[in-house]
């Protein structure tokens, strides 16, 4: 399977959900704020990659867990996905079986440049996008990792970002910053598409696969 197949994403927003979510609200509902974001950077990506060669610009996974066809499609785009786009929070980092999953599908495959065809080691292809605060400790796998700042934009909107995070300025109603955060993400996400392929690697399933980001700190 190539990493240019047109069948499969540019990038996988990665997000929380809970175990304990309210099973009552509509996942439309529940996520609707990562629908909007999502929706923001996938058109942001079409425009810099263009969408013409018909390439899915993203994936996201908005539906309730249950059953093997959903696995295998979240499992298929976490191992075929060239940027994972990692929404952090406090249920991301410590509330949610899938998302260390995720991580795990996407950091055991191997980055190569796409000039030369040499594996980069330093490279992992992932970007870490503040969701909401955190006040916890990150886990080691997760600090290890720079998280994405928006670099180019006033140092009070990028004060914003950092002390808000993307969903803080959804609900701030912050829609100016919010749009330049998500432009200067989609840009990063062109860079790296450019400069990087991620070798597909699919699990047949998700035994093995970690459940914690704890498990990483060992």
């Amino acid at each position: 399977m190539d990493g240019d197949d047109q069948r499969v994403p540019v990038f996988f927003v990665s997000h929380a959900r809970p175990d304990h979510a309210d099973q009552a609200q509509p996942p439309q509902d529940r996520y609707r704020h990562v629908k909007r974001f999502y929706d923001d950077l996938t058109a942001n990506v079409n425009e810099l990659i263009g969408s013409s060669s018909g390439q899915v610009a993203g994936f996201v996974d908005l539906a309730q867990a249950g059953g093997a066809r959903w696995d295998r499609q979240v499992l298929r785009a976490a191992g075929t996905c060239q940027v994972l786009v990692c929404l952090l929070s406090t249920d991301y980092l410590f509330g949610s079986e899938w998302c260390p999953r995720e991580w795990d599908v996407f950091t055991r495959r191997h980055v190569v440049r796409r000039a030369t065809g040499e594996p980069d080691r330093e490279e992992t292809a992932i970007l870490l996008v503040r969701w909401a605060r955190v006040l916890r400790p990150l886990p080691k796998a997760v600090a290890e990792i720079n998280r994405f700042t928006p670099l180019g934009l006033p140092q009070a909107d990028v004060a914003a970002y950092e002390d808000n995070g993307i969903l803080g300025l959804i609900r701030t109603r912050n829609d100016d910053v919010y749009d330049a955060v998500v432009w200067k993400l989609a840009m990063h996400i062109q860079q790296l598409h450019h400069n990087y392929l991620v070798e597909p690697s699919v699990p047949d399933g998700i035994e093995g696969l970690r459940t914690t980001f704890a498990e990483e700190d060992g």
